[in-house]
């Protein structure tokens, strides 16, 4: 899938709007993004998985449709690839992890 320069902006700007907010040390702020095997416009992420393509979910062996990114602080992003079906759980988990930790 080729993104529209649309695309791009909308996931961009969902990306630097959650590493924003990962500055205040009560959030933890989720990103839901597409997996389409094309880097971010607005960052290096050189370890990210919008950088390779054909990666699979983590809970099951169907393509990822989605990139679920968390930040634990303004410089620390954790990517979890999602297929539709699974990006819901990932985001509960995250939660649980983060309500469980406080």
């Amino acid at each position: 899938m080729t993104r529209t320069p649309q695309d791009t902006f909308w996931s961009d700007q969902a990306l630097a709007t959650a590493r924003d907010a990962a500055a205040d040390p009560s959030l933890v702020p989720v990103a839901i993004t597409a997996a389409n095997g094309e880097q971010c416009t607005w960052c290096d992420c050189p370890l990210t998985l919008h950088k390779q393509p054909g990666y699979r979910c983590g809970g099951c062996p169907l393509p990822a449709e989605n990139v679920v990114s968390t930040f634990a602080g303004p410089g620390l992003r954790y990517d979890f690839p999602a297929c539709d079906r699974h990006t819901a759980d990932i985001v509960a988990a995250v939660a649980q992890t983060v309500a469980g930790a406080r």
